[in-house]
C-alpha cells in the first residue's frame, strides 16, 4: 500500500473545456506543499476536458500533485459522478471542485488543512465565495450573510438555514479506510444531490469552521443543481433533503420533539414559499437589542443632524452595521427622490461631513470584521494599475451618471486598462457592454445587504489594485461612501455631477480631489474642501457639430425634459406660461422633446386658446433618445437651455446640432444655471420679460453672430474623447492652479450646509 496523501481534490468535469483550464491551474497554483492528488472524475466528456487536464498538470510539474482519471463512458449526473470519485479519494481531506469554478487564493487549501490539523473535533472547513452571474456578469458574495459564529454544528446549520458552496469546503475524508483500501461512502450521498448533503453529514459528525475570507469563485451558469432548475424542481430536491435527513437519522442530535418541530417547519415553508424582497430594519438601539431581526411597525422621527450622528454611533457600536448604513441610504433616499422632501433641496447644493464620515466609519469595520482591509502600497508598483470607475448602476438618469461614465471611458481609452465597479443601485441597460466596449471590464454587484456590498468593493478594489479611482455615485449610494479606502489606490477623484441636491461622498476622508466639468464648479468645490485638488476635464460632444439651420428658416423654439417629473417640479415658469410668450413674441412654432404628462399638454392647450394662439403651433415630440437628431427633425432654430430643468447632455446635444442657446440665469442658486456651458456671447433671460425682448430682436444678424459664436466655442469642445485628451496633454488630470480658480460666488459654507440638513431631517419621518 502506498502512502496515503494529504489531500484528495476531486474535480468533477463533463464537457468543461472552456472552463476546466482555469479550474485546474487555480488548483496547481496552491502554495500547498504536502503530498496531494487529484482526481478528475470525466462524466462522459466528449470535448478532450481530460486531455486539457493532463496537459495542466503535466506543464506545472507540481512532484507534490498526482492525477488519476477515472472515466464514465456515460453520463452519470453530477451526484453520481462525486460518490465515485469520494469511493476512489485516499487523502486524509477530500475537497470537491467543480470544472467551472476556481480558487483565487493560492492559500487556501493550506489556511485550511492548518485548521483540520490543529483541531480535532472539526470535520470541515469552509470560507466565502464569490458568485458570478454568466447572464449579466454581476458578481455578489456567499453567503451574504455572514454565519453568526465561526464554528458551526448541524443544528446552526439546519435552523439557521446555512450552507457553503462547493467550492469553498475542505472535509475531513473519514470514509477511508487504509486497511482495506476501500471507501464507506455514506448512503445518503446517493439519496440526493448536491453540496448542502455533503455539508450536513459532516457537521453531524463534528462542526464546521467557517472562514470569512474570500477564497473561490462560482461560476453561475444556470446549469448546476440547483440553478438549472424550475420551483418546482427546487421544491422536490428540498423537500428530499430535508425527507432523507431525517430517514437518515441525522436529525437525532435535535431530540424527537425539535426534529419533528424542524421537519414540519421546513415543509410548511417550502409549500407555501413567496418571493420576498423585504429586510428588516430598525432605527433605534434598544430596539436593535432586544429585537434585531423583527419587523418593527413603531414610527421613527430623526430631529436633527445630531440625533442621526446619535442612532448612527449606537448601531455601529452594537454592530449592527447593516441597520446604521439602511437608516443613512433611506434618510438620503428620501432626501433626493421623496417628492415631498426632495423639493426643500432642488434649488441648493447640499452635503454632510458627519455622514460621510459615518459611512467611511463604518465601512472600515466592516472590512475589519470580515478581514478584508486593504493595504497600501508603494505607489510606484501600482504605477501599471487600472483606472477604476466605482459608479452605483447604468442607465439613462436624470443626473446623468450614465454619460459622466461614458465621457470617462472616452477620456481614459488607451491610456490605461479600465474597470467598471457598479454597485448596481439603478437598473441596468441590458447592452451595457456593447455600449461600453469589449476592452472596458464591467463588474456588477446584485447583493441585497449593504453590508455585503460594501465588502464586495472594498476586496474587488483591493485585487484590482488601481492606479487611479474615479468615484460617481448616485445620490443614496452608502456603499461607495463606505466601501472606498484611503488606501486603495494613490489617486482617487469623486466625479463633480450633480448641479443641486444632495451630493454624495465629497467629503469623504479617502479624496485626493474633485473632477469636474464646468467653471461653476472649479469654485464651488475649492470653496468647499481647499486643501484639496480640483481638475478640469470639460464636457465635450461625442460626435462631430451638425451644420447650422439654413439661413432664412422659420424660427422655431425648443424645449426639453427627460421625464415628466422634472416638467411638473420645475423650478421657475410653468411651460404653459413660457411657450405663449415664446409665440407671441416672434416664434413660428415651439418644440417641446421629452416625457409630457397629459395634465401638462392640456394645461398648455388651454392656455393658447385663452390668449387666442393656435394650439398647433405648439408641437410636442416624445423624442428617441438621440436629442441632437431630435430637434434637427423636428425644424428647431433655437434652445431655451435650463428650462424646466438643467441638463448639460440636452444643451451640448443641441449646439452639436447647431442651434444657438438662449440660456436660463437662475435666481435660486447659480448652479442652476448652464449658462458657463454655453458660448460667452449666448443669450440670458431671469424672468418672461426677458425672454420676450430676446425672441422679438432674433433676426438674420443674429442668428448670423450666434452661429459665429458657437462654431468658436465648439471648436474646444472636440468630437471624442480622445481629441480632447489629446488636446489636454500632460494637463490631463492635472490640478487647476488657484489662480485660475473662477472668482464666482459660492452660497453654501459648512455652516448653511449642516443648518440645511438639519431642516430637512426635521421634515422626514421614516416609517419601518
Amino acid at each position: 500500500m502506498t502512502d496515503r496523501p494529504i489531500l484528495s481534490i476531486l474535480l468533477l468535469c463533463h464537457n468543461e473545456a472552456v472552463f476546466i483550464r482555469r479550474a485546474v491551474r487555480s488548483i496547481l497554483s496552491q502554495t500547498f506543499d504536502r503530498p496531494a492528488e487529484i482526481i478528475l472524475m470525466d462524466d462522459a466528456s466528449v470535448d478532450g476536458s481530460a486531455e486539457i487536464v493532463r496537459a495542466e498538470v503535466a506543464a506545472a510539474a507540481r512532484p507534490n500533485f498526482s492525477l488519476r482519471v477515472i472515466r464514465s463512458e456515460t453520463t452519470l449526473g453530477n451526484g453520481a459522478a462525486f460518490v465515485t470519485a469520494l469511493a476512489a479519494a485516499r487523502g486524509l481531506y477530500y475537497h470537491v471542485l467543480d470544472g467551472d469554478d476556481f480558487w483565487v487564493d493560492p492559500d487556501k487549501l493550506r489556511k485550511q488543512a492548518e485548521l483540520l490539523d490543529t483541531t480535532p473535533g472539526l470535520t470541515g472547513v469552509a470560507h466565502r465565495a464569490i458568485v458570478r452571474s454568466s447572464a449579466d456578469g454581476s458578481e455578489s458574495f456567499h453567503p451574504q450573510q455572514e454565519p453568526p459564529k465561526p464554528v458551526l454544528n448541524i443544528e446552526d446549520l439546519l435552523t439557521g438555514r446555512i450552507y457553503f458552496h462547493t467550492s469553498t469546503m475542505l472535509f475531513r475524508n473519514s470514509f477511508y479506510n487504509p486497511a482495506t483500501g476501500g471507501s464507506d461512502v455514506p448512503a445518503i450521498f446517493r439519496d440526493v444531490r448536491g453540496d448542502t448533503i455533503r455539508l450536513y453529514v459532516h457537521a453531524f459528525r463534528g462542526s464546521i469552521r467557517y472562514l470569512p475570507q474570500t477564497m473561490s469563485v462560482y461560476d453561475d451558469h444556470r446549469g448546476g443543481i440547483w440553478t438549472g432548475l424550475d420551483w418546482p424542481g427546487k421544491r422536490d430536491l428540498l423537500n428530499n433533503l430535508y425527507t432523507q435527513l431525517s430517514q437518515h437519522g441525522y436529525l437525532t442530535d435535535m431530540g424527537d420533539a425539535r426534529a419533528s418541530a424542524f421537519m414540519a417547519e421546513q415543509l410548511a415553508a417550502i409549500a407555501a414559499y413567496a418571493p420576498s424582497s423585504l429586510r428588516p430594519i430598525s432605527l433605534h438601539p434598544d430596539q436593535v437589542a432586544t429585537a434585531p431581526r423583527q419587523r418593527l411597525t413603531e414610527v421613527s422621527r430623526v430631529a436633527s443632524l445630531l440625533d442621526l450622528e446619535t442612532q448612527l454611533s449606537g448601531l455601529t457600536a452594537a454592530g449592527h452595521f447593516e441597520d446604521a448604513l439602511r437608516l443613512v441610504f433611506r434618510f438620503l433616499s428620501a432626501l433626493a427622490y421623496d417628492p415631498n422632501i426632495s423639493v426643500a433641496g432642488r434649488s441648493r447644493r447640499l452635503s454632510s461631513v458627519e455622514i460621510d464620515w459615518h459611512c467611511a466609519h463604518i465601512g472600515g469595520l466592516i472590512a475589519a470584521r470580515q478581514k478584508i482591509l486593504p493595504v497600501a502600497a508603494d505607489p510606484a508598483s501600482l504605477a501599471e494599475g487600472p483606472v477604476v470607475l466605482l459608479v452605483s448602476g447604468m442607465a439613462e438618469d436624470q443626473d446623468g451618471m450614465w454619460a459622466q461614465t461614458r465621457d470617462m471611458v472616452a477620456l481614459w481609452r488607451g491610456r490605461r486598462r479600465i474597470v467598471i465597479l457598479s454597485t448596481e443601485l439603478l437598473p441596468t441597460m441590458p447592452d451595457i457592454q456593447a455600449r461600453l466596449g469589449e476592452d472596458v471590464e464591467l463588474l456588477l454587484n446584485t447583493d441585497q445587504g449593504l453590508v455585503e456590498k460594501t465588502a464586495w468593493l472594498i476586496w474587488h478594489i483591493a485585487r484590482l489594485k488601481p492606479a487611479q479611482i474615479l468615484v460617481n455615485p448616485a445620490r443614496n449610494d452608502v456603499v461607495i461612501a463606505a466601501g472606498l479606502r484611503r488606501e486603495h489606490a494613490p489617486r482617487i477623484h469623486l466625479l463633480g455631477t450633480y448641479r443641486t441636491g444632495y451630493l454624495p461622498g465629497c467629503h469623504s476622508y479617502a479624496l485626493d480631489g474633485y473632477v469636474l466639468r464646468r467653471p461653476y464648479d472649479l469654485a464651488w468645490f475649492a470653496s468647499l474642501a481647499p486643501q484639496r485638488e480640483v481638475i478640469h476635464l470639460p464636457l465635450f460632444l461625442h460626435e462631430a457639430p451638425a451644420t447650422a439651420a439654413a439661413a432664412g428658416a422659420p424660427l422655431v423654439t425648443a424645449t426639453f425634459s427627460r421625464s415628466e417629473e422634472a416638467l411638473d417640479a420645475n423650478y421657475d415658469y410653468g411651460l404653459h406660461l413660457v411657450v405663449p410668450v415664446l409665440l407671441r413674441s416672434g416664434a413660428h412654432r415651439h418644440v417641446h422633446l421629452g416625457p409630457l404628462s397629459d395634465s401638462a399638454l392640456n394645461r398648455i392647450r388651454k392656455e393658447l386658446i385663452r390668449q387666442e394662439i393656435p394650439p398647433e403651433a405648439f408641437q410636442h415630440h416624445p423624442g428617441s433618445g438621440d436629442t441632437g437628431a431630435d430637434l434637427v427633425a423636428a425644424g428647431a432654430t433655437v434652445f431655451l437651455q435650463g428650462f424646466p430643468r438643467p441638463d448639460s447632455a440636452a444643451v451640448l446635444a443641441a449646439m452639436a446640432a447647431g442651434l444657438p442657446v438662449i440660456a436660463h440665469r437662475s435666481y435660486l442658486h447659480p448652479a442652476l444655471s448652464l449658462a458657463d456651458l454655453c458660448p460667452p456671447e449666448a443669450a440670458e433671460w431671469a424672468d418672461a420679460e426677458q425672454l420676450a425682448a430676446i425672441i422679438r430682436g432674433i433676426g438674420p444678424a443674429w442668428m448670423k453672430a450666434q452661429t459665429e459664436a458657437l462654431g468658436r466655442h465648439l471648436e474646444n469642445r472636440l468630437a471624442g474623447g480622445a481629441a480632447l485628451s489629446a488636446a489636454l496633454g500632460e494637463g490631463f488630470m492635472a490640478p487647476v492652479p488657484a489662480a485660475q480658480i473662477p472668482q464666482l460666488p459660492v452660497p453654501d459654507g459648512r455652516q448653511e450646509l449642516r443648518r440645511l440638513m438639519t431642516e430637512l431631517l426635521e421634515m422626514t419621518v421614516f416609517r419601518v
